[in-house]
């Protein structure tokens, strides 16, 4: 594999061309060369290191895990797949990423690309499609007339989980500022809640998706139903936690769950089929190369926190 990454953990500048040793092809597995490459958030917190507790990888580190490319070759079990496949997926978070030429990769967490997208759509879809299934259908159980209140609307995965929620046959509710009221309304919202003017609302929701955690949480709790349901992606150390929430939650009787995105070929065929009966589109914000100073510009992008959807790397060769 050569790709873009790590030796050391640092800033951006610490990113660079990596090379190393391809995983041999299991009978269970595909080679895929990746032909786009999303950008996530976990990315550049891996590269500054803030990661390192729960994934102790083992440096050089090619990045990311998102992506979109075409079957190289297939192990000798797999059924389902055949050289020349259009494919998109999420690798495991544990092993080398996808800022690369080529990664093996077990078929049981690729599905087949949704036809219609380009490489870079598809390659925008994998974290967050798999993020906002697991949050609304696994943990929030998100049935038709729900009302759901997304945080951070105009986000990567706030705006797929609007599109998600729709698609479910839900009541939507997004926070968003005030540049952002429409972009978020075009994409189905009901009701959009511009936190720069102050959250205001009389809808009492039966599900929340927190994207942003710390006071942000805090002040949206307030429009929850009792026993409510909360996904949130926020750990402990990603936000500070104000000290009313615990009385909140309590107070409400919120069932609030974690949610870490984890690989799934058959989730991933559910947002294929969502993509293909066009009930959810990619949001892509800016599609940039796959080279270092492309991913050097994807990540201080990312760390804005202002990026309307999702970044892309393109390996046009």
């Amino acid at each position: 594999m050569i790709g873009i990454g790590i030796e050391q953990y640092g800033d951006e500048q610490q990113l660079k061309t990596v090379v190393v040793p391809t995983e041999p092809l299991g009978p269970d597995d595909l080679l895929i060369a990746i032909k786009a490459s999303g950008v996530n958030p976990v990315d550049w917190k891996v590269r500054e290191g803030l990661l390192r507790e729960d994934f102790p990888y083992q440096l050089p580190l090619i990045l990311g895990w998102d992506a979109s490319g075409k079957v190289a070759a297939v192990g000798s079990n797999v059924k389902d797949f055949k050289v020349g496949d259009d494919v998109f997926f999420r690798p495991e978070m544990e092993k080398q990423g996808t800022y690369a030429d080529e990664i093996v990769i077990p078929a049981s967490l690729v599905a087949p690309m949704p036809q219609g997208l380009t490489y870079a759509e598809a390659a925008s879809l994998p974290l967050v499609g798999l993020t906002v299934w697991q949050a609304l259908v696994e943990a929030g159980n998100v049935q038709p007339g729900d009302k759901v209140l997304i945080l951070a609307g105009s986000g990567g995965i706030g705006s797929m989980a609007i599109q998600v929620a729709k698609a479910l046959g839900a009541y939507v509710a997004a926070t968003t500022s005030c540049k952002n009221m429409e972009f978020v309304r075009d994409l189905g919202a009901d009701e959009v809640l511009a936190y720069d003017q102050g959250l205001n609302t009389t809808t009492e929701f039966d599900f929340m998706l927190d994207t942003l955690g710390g006071s942000s949480y805090g002040d949206a709790l307030k429009f929850m139903k009792k026993n409510a349901v909360v996904a949130t992606i926020i750990s402990g150390r990603d936000a500070v936690r104000p000290d009313y929430i615990d009385a909140v939650e309590e107070e409400r009787q919120l069932t609030v769950k974690f949610v870490f995105t984890r690989p799934d070929g058959r989730n991933m065929n559910h947002i294929r089929e969502l993509v293909e009966a066009q009930k959810i589109k990619p949001v892509v914000a800016e599609v940039l190369p796959l080279t270092i100073d492309g991913a050097r510009k994807a990540h201080r992008l990312s760390q804005t926190g202002r990026v309307r959807g999702k970044i892309v790397l393109s390996n046009n060769n």
